[in-house]
């Protein structure tokens, strides 16, 4: 491991915005040989905040000992993490080894699964829709993970199900007021496939889509997340990471 965080060493771009060390170096040429033994296992879902090098690269640089299993997909749904993570439970059950796990929720509607969870017309917007939709799913995996160490959070949405921070919770300094409960983006089709189905979806959509949009411009307004609405630095998700393990070994 390194002596120092990857986020003090590398904090510089060169003119690629690659992140770099002061003497110009990016991370490939300074890594360094991992002789740790690795005594347990750690197990990561979610969408690509999660499916992210720099996650990767935290974790080994500060968390050697464990074997990280990774199982992100960018642009994975809710639903998908539900059900991977499922099966996979069924072989991690099964080791004789401490299992650690982390859940990473992303936002609600990238999968038509996602709208069977619950009645769109017993709601009065896209968001309180999306809300309870997430709390259905967040208590399926609750029940999934019942006897194991488990961080259950979100990605980049509200958390509107437990206490746990989400990873943008550990991007401080946005130039912009978090929307509350907000549940989805604009980048993904979801609010076009509800407007051509209005009879289903009864809402004032200008209105859901303005507050998705709020999100995506607190999203832009931080420097660590780039024009994707990805975190593409280091400390964020050291932060986050320290959170995710102080929590974890107090279960």
């Amino acid at each position: 491991m390194y002596d120092k965080k990857l986020s003090e060493i590398f904090h510089q771009r060169n003119s690629n915005g690659q992140l770099q060390d002061a003497d110009g170096y990016p991370w490939v040429f300074r890594a360094k040989n991992r002789h740790a033994k690795k005594t347990k296992i750690f197990y990561a879902i979610g969408d690509s905040w999660i499916d992210s090098l720099y996650f990767n690269r935290v974790f080994h640089n500060q968390y050697p000992e464990y074997f990280l299993i990774n199982r992100a997909i960018g642009g994975n749904s809710n639903s998908s993490i539900i059900n991977m993570l499922e099966q996979d439970m069924s072989f991690l059950r099964n080791l004789d080894v401490e299992v650690y796990i982390l859940v990473a929720f992303s936002e609600v509607g990238r999968s038509l699964q996602d709208f069977r969870q619950e009645h769109s017309k017993s709601f009065s917007s896209t968001h309180d829709y999306f809300g309870e939709i997430l709390r259905k799913q967040y208590y399926s995996v609750k029940k999934i993970l019942t006897g194991h160490k488990a961080y259950i959070t979100t990605a980049f949405i509200t958390n509107n199900f437990n206490s746990n921070v989400s990873i943008v919770d550990c991007c401080d300094q946005f130039k912009e007021n978090k929307p509350k409960n907000v549940f989805t983006v604009t980048s993904n089709g979801i609010f076009e496939f509800m407007k051509h189905r209005k009879k289903i979806f009864p809402f004032d959509l200008a209105n859901d889509v303005d507050k998705s949009l709020q999100l995506k411009k607190f999203l832009e307004s931080h420097d660590s997340i780039d024009d994707t609405l990805h975190i593409d630095c280091y400390k964020p998700y050291e932060d986050f990471l320290k959170k995710v393990f102080s929590d974890l070994r107090k279960i």
